[in-house]
């Protein structure tokens, strides 16, 4: 009889060599696959991760000061065809070419490639649904985000621009970037043979929206005065900016020749892009005349009840001569200002030392960037005292040898409107964005209040150069400019007129500035006095019925 524990003990041993045979098979799988086909299984895995994707973040709203839309990203679409499927009738050619901004010939080129190819960007939703109604084949839409400007011309330069990714490389666009770009999203997928079977989604930040202080309406009206300006005097370029003088904001900054930033597609002249206003400088002539004043009754070197004899309406100083319009006679002070007396000037100036000059000058901003308005600027020239000859000096009393921008002369005039105060302009209104230096009292109120009366009489005497810059019903402030200059072997004139109204306690203060004007009517009286009785006309009444 055999026993029963061998036996069991036999299978058990068979059982535990079958078990033994199953691992050591299974290690040495593992290890052929873990030295020999790692490769492959990276390829497996990699042929899984699917989707993995960028989401647009939508950049940041730029705003007037009463949240008007200046700038906005808006839905688009990219138009990309399959080449193995795309093979339009050469009817359907030219609709495309009729739809798109893309020629029939480029159509063409494209149908000569291979694989997916982008045939244009960002079209409107409108001119998708009217390609789509062809039922092109082959043809699909990739959606993404275009950068639209409504206001178009308006407020180009202010406002700036961006590339066709959405980056910003001009104006607020460029300077505020970063908080407008916001972060994209994403979104890591998996897939396999029947599709996606999972992943993972991080949301898009929303760039920061941006707050400007212009007020578009006000940049309407000066746009649309200053193109037709430009046109009729047949001047090279034109700039207007409009301040309150109270804040030190900008209200308007417009310049001409301008651009449409939604629409850059042609544009040949690349200086229509640049922002004048804050980078052309020029000699400002006349209307520099104040400043000059306030600083020669600073130095009290002069009686303020002071007669200049200016016949017989000219004066060789320093081997120059220096001619007013015509002979003007005895004057006051205030009659040099409103009669624009070079003569005057000359020898109110002769005795002047340049330090005094200069220093006036510079504590109204001249030759200093305004860097708080943050888009690009330029600083404008106001030479060293000890370079100055007495020829400097003199022609630098009347608005010669020194240049500026059109803002700067808007930061010094307000000097006037503010009771002495220098304010340094802003364009913004967080006030996280910018940091201005502290008010700075410049001027004594005694002798801001002779510039005024000095400027009132500009405009409002019978005989004032700025006559023509007058408002119904409004008592106005201001000084008119012209200055030559020779280029090429001709003469052009930069024509200009800053004031403020109401003179008590003014509201508004602009600066009109048109440069390169060649036939004879060029003056700042005729030219830009006008312009600013129009466009200050019109602000005063949008501002004041709220339209």
């Amino acid at each position: 009889m055999t026993s029963g524990v061998v036996n069991y003990s036999g299978r058990s041993f068979f059982i535990q060599l079958v078990f033994l045979a199953c691992f050591l098979l299974l290690l040495s799988r593992l290890i052929y696959i873990q030295v020999f086909q790692d490769d492959f299984i990276k390829k497996q895995l990699d042929s899984r991760i699917a989707l993995e994707s960028h989401i647009l973040s939508k950049r940041g709203k730029i705003l007037d000061r009463n949240d008007r839309l200046l700038a906005v990203d808006v839905t688009g679409y990219t138009v990309i065809a399959d080449l193995s499927l795309f093979n339009p009738s050469s009817n359907q050619i030219k609709v495309l070419g009729s739809i798109f901004p893309i020629t029939e010939e480029k159509i063409q080129r494209i149908l000569k490639k291979k694989g997916h190819v982008e045939i244009v960007r960002h079209i409107s939703e409108e001119k998708k649904i009217e390609v789509e109604s062809l039922n092109i084949q082959g043809l699909f839409f990739k959606r993404n985000l275009q950068r639209s400007y409504p206001q178009r011309e308006v407020s180009s330069h202010v406002v700036g621009i961006t590339d066709i990714d959405r980056k910003g490389i001009q104006g607020s666009e460029l300077v505020f970037n970063k908080i407008l770009k916001g972060k994209d999203g994403e979104f890591i997928g998996f897939k396999s043979p029947i599709g996606a079977i999972g992943g993972e989604r991080k949301s898009p930040t929303q760039g920061v929206d941006l707050k400007l202080t212009i007020d578009v309406r006000l940049q309407s009206i000066s746009h649309h005065e200053l193109k037709k300006a430009v046109e009729k005097y047949e001047a090279e370029s034109g700039s207007i900016v409009i301040i309150d003088p109270k804040t030190a904001e900008i209200l308007s900054l417009s310049n001409y020749p301008t651009f449409n930033p939604s629409n850059r597609k042609g544009i040949q002249d690349l200086s229509v892009f640049r922002n004048r206003a804050t980078v052309d400088v020029f000699e400002p002539g006349s209307v520099v005349k104040p400043i000059a004043m306030a600083a020669i009754l600073k130095s009290k070197k002069v009686d303020m009840e002071a007669r200049i004899n200016t016949s017989p309406g000219w004066i060789e100083y320093e081997g120059y001569k220096t001619s007013d319009f015509r002979d003007y006679g005895n004057l006051t002070l205030s009659g040099i200002i409103s009669h624009s007396s070079n003569v005057g000037m000359v020898k109110l100036c002769r005795d002047q030392q340049p330090e005094n000059l200069l220093g006036v000058f510079s504590d109204f901003g001249i030759g200093a960037q305004p860097v708080n308005i943050l888009i690009p600027s330029r600083e404008g020239f106001l030479p060293q005292a000890s370079a100055m000859s007495k020829r400097d000096k003199v022609s630098s009393c009347y608005g010669y040898g020194i240049s500026m921008t059109a803002i700067q002369l808007a930061q010094a005039y307000q000097v006037f409107a503010n009771e002495g105060v220098y304010k340094e302009l802003n364009l913004f209104y967080d006030e996280a964005l910018t940091s201005p230096k502290p008010d700075k009292k410049v001027l004594a109120e005694s002798t801001v209040s002779l510039i005024n009366s000095m400027l009132i009489e500009a405009v409002n005497s019978k005989s004032g150069t700025a006559k023509k810059a007058r408002i119904e019903g409004r008592v106005v402030a201001g000084k008119t400019g012209t200055a030559e200059k020779e280029r090429n072997g001709q003469t052009s004139y930069s024509a200009s007129f800053a004031g403020f109204v109401p003179a008590k306690n003014p509201s508004l203060l602009a600066v009109i500035v048109l440069h390169g004007i060649t036939n004879d009517t060029h003056s700042g009286g005729s030219v830009a006095a006008p312009l600013f009785s129009k466009v200050l006309g019109q602000s005063i009444h949008v501002l004041e019925s709220g339209t």
